[in-house]
């Protein structure tokens, strides 16, 4: 039997708590569908580069991490193949957003969309996007 919404987002958010990693970055999932995801993290001075700006390693984290969740959101456990990230504008803000999209679902791979944004006084400024290429994991 096919998980319903709510136990896939269940799963992801077990995810987030069994990843050191994941929770120490502080990622909170914001928005679960099937198709498409939405992650947050709250920018801290250990997350910035000698510039101020979050270090692009942490905007290349977002946009892998909500490429692949929003690739499970349809075909369950998966892993990162390739993503190709472009840096768009420095990442300056209070927190930084990411939204997932799955651009095409296969039986062994999944295309995704990601956009990661810097929120500064409540309003969004894109600084990155990415195309990537997620793996279904055969269990």
């Amino acid at each position: 039997m096919t998980p319903s919404v709510s136990e896939k987002r269940a799963l992801l958010e077990a995810a987030i708590e069994s990843s050191a990693f994941t929770k120490w970055i502080g990622t909170r999932l914001t928005a679960f569908e099937e198709g498409a995801v939405e992650i947050e993290v709250d920018v801290r001075p250990e997350l910035t580069q000698h510039h101020g700006f979050v270090h692009g390693a942490v905007v290349g984290y977002m946009a892998d991490t909500v490429s692949a969740w929003a690739a499970a959101s349809v075909v369950g456990d998966v892993v990162t193949s390739e993503y190709k990230l472009n840096l768009l504008s420095p990442a300056v803000g209070e927190v930084l957003r990411a939204r997932g999209t799955v651009v095409k679902a296969s039986r062994s791979q999944v295309v995704t969309r990601a956009d990661v944004f810097a929120v500064r006084g409540g309003h969004e400024k894109i600084v990155a996007t990415a195309l990537a290429t997620i793996a279904k994991v055969n269990s």
